[in-house]
């Protein structure tokens, strides 16, 4: 039987500072979307998105290690943490992992990235 985390692999990368950070490969998109937090929704632009989390861009402030409400398609609302917040940009990272099926169907109703930012 196969495990479930076989497809992980790319998860346990080393946390060494003087390594890239990130767990998984980011796919580069253009999606308006919104988040919930504290009972009010913002406006998003989402910049790059992976099982794990996804970076955009926002008019509205926000704080590291909030927790908001991400609208994606398919998987609707999902629960993240905001990792970090920096000129505009913010990244952040689902509470929960999207199953590599459900990431897949979800990104192929995402717009690739077509400009440089």
């Amino acid at each position: 039987m196969m495990s479930v985390f076989a497809n992980l692999g790319h998860v346990l990368r080393s946390r060494d500072p003087g390594v890239d950070q990130r767990r998984a490969a980011r796919d580069l998109v253009d999606m308006l979307s919104h988040i919930t937090t504290g009972g009010r929704t913002h406006g998003i632009r989402i910049i790059n998105i992976s099982a794990l989390g996804l970076m955009c861009r926002s008019d509205s402030s926000f704080m590291a290690h909030e927790q908001v409400s991400v609208w994606l398609p398919i998987v609707k609302d999902i629960a993240a943490e905001i990792r970090w917040v920096e000129d505009g940009r913010l990244g952040m990272e689902f509470l929960e992992p999207i199953t590599p099926q459900i990431y897949d169907a979800m990104l192929g109703l995402i717009p690739p990235r077509r400009t440089a930012w």
